[in-house]
């Protein structure tokens, strides 16, 4: 009997990791492919802006009706950014995580985020990578609802380390935020899972970084610099905050006028909000399109300034967008508002590189809407070469505004848990 019982338990434990190697490396192809689907929709939703000029306003709102009538008629649990459904694991009931983390939900996820960024939505692909990839490994059989939910937790790492190329940012991303501990186990899953699905995804869309890399000869120590690092945790965190109360106040508020009215009227704010996107599109020539990430890259890169504008630009064109109900993240966004931010300092105190400030908006304005100050750090560099030598003015950027964020609330992604769950439920989420 005990021989017996011991095979048994040897041979469904291999099944298990049969099962969950296939899975990782097909998330890492998906991730892939997802990745340069939305990267083409972006390339598209511009030259479709050049082409239509004007008519650009009537054809975003168009768009956003659409998208907003396919998610609420066929695809109810695909919207959002991905990322917060992950808070409410522990508190969904078993429909409710079923409905979420389903292959159909999946698909309507790919789908209606490459409409969204093809729409001119200013958001990205990041955030809905996460769901899209922990639905992969919640779709694997014969397993317990607790390894389910950590294995969808691990999904979210993945999900994070392939939408970056950044490994470490998923490990950490996945432990700062979903998991909340670290053992041996889950330690060897999570790096088993990221480092295949980060293998197969290099293997389909090549190795390359994120935003670029930095001359280590433009990182430089000084007492102003430490000055600034503490200055600029305190500008990014308070706009963090600004921004993290206006999302919610759009996305969450289930008591307030607006999003009641909201949710009786979802095509016509859809086309409202669409119009406020293309005018916005319009006003900045197409800049506040997308989640920014490339434009970002080549003033990061270049050491240019960006123009006046672009910061606010990405900031409200986030916001207009999730206002219109269609999905899509802003993970990568926040860092395009946090360079956007800086910008504007370095224009009125040009006494410090640019690239510097550059970074030190990134990781603040991104540990301020995350409240995750550790996965914020490491993102940055991972996602930027060679910034390793700048890491200590990082990391008292990215707790200062973690802290001064935090006075008002909490995080963005943490507050939008409570679009998909009940206010009592709340204490229990992660």
């Amino acid at each position: 009997m005990v021989i017996r019982l011991r095979r048994y338990l040897t041979s469904k434990a291999i099944l298990f990791n049969i099962q969950f190697f296939a899975l990782c490396a097909l998330a890492g192809i998906l991730s892939a492919l997802f990745s340069g689907a939305t990267n083409k929709a972006s390339d598209a939703c511009l030259y479709i802006f050049h082409y239509l000029n004007y008519w650009i306003l009537v054809y975003i709102p168009l768009f956003f009706m659409l998208i907003v009538y396919l998610l609420t008629r066929y695809f109810p649990y695909a919207g959002g950014s991905g990322l917060s459904q992950g808070y409410a694991l522990d508190v969904f009931d078993k429909p409710e995580l079923q409905a979420t983390y389903s292959l159909k939900t999946m698909f309507g996820k790919v789908v209606l985020t490459i409409m969204s960024i093809l729409s001119g939505a200013s958001l990205g692909r990041e955030g809905p990578t996460i769901q899209i990839c922990s639905s992969i490994f919640a779709s694997m059989k014969n397993i317990s609802e607790n390894r389910r939910k950590l294995l969808i937790r691990i999904g979210a790492g993945v999900g994070v380390a392939t939408a970056f190329n950044a490994p470490l940012g998923g490990i950490v991303f996945a432990i700062e935020e979903y998991i909340g501990q670290s053992n041996h186990r889950i330690n060897v899953f999570l790096l088993s899972g990221i480092g295949i699905a980060g293998y197969f995804t290099v293997l389909v869309s090549g190795n390359y970084s994120y935003m670029g890399a930095i001359g280590v000869n433009s990182l430089e120590y000084s007492w102003k610099m430490m000055v600034f690092s503490i200055a600029s945790g305190i500008i990014c965190g308070i706009c963090g905050a600004l921004y993290t109360w206006l999302m919610v106040f759009v996305s969450v508020g289930r008591n307030s006028k607006f999003c009641i009215w909201k949710k009786k009227n979802k095509i016509l704010a859809a086309g409202i909000f669409g119009l406020l996107v293309a005018a916005l599109g319009v006003l900045t020539g197409g800049l506040s399109f997308g989640n920014g990430a490339i434009d970002s890259s080549h003033f990061l890169n270049a050491t240019l300034n960006t123009p006046w504008y672009f910061g606010i630009s990405k900031a409200l064109g986030s916001i207009f967008s999730v206002a219109g109900g269609v999905p899509g993240g802003y993970f990568s966004t926040a860092l395009s508002i946090g360079l956007g931010i800086m910008d504007l300092v370095h224009r009125l105190i040009p006494v410090l590189p640019l690239q510097q400030l550059y970074l030190l908006g990134m990781v603040g304005f991104l540990s301020a809407i995350t409240g995750a100050p550790i996965t914020a750090v490491i993102m940055v560099m991972s996602i930027v070469s060679d910034t390793e030598h700048f890491v200590l003015p990082l990391i008292l950027c990215s707790l200062i505004a973690a802290k001064i964020a935090k006075i008002f609330g909490d995080s963005v992604y943490h507050q939008q848990v409570l679009i998909y769950i009940d206010k009592e439920k709340y204490h229990g989420t992660r």
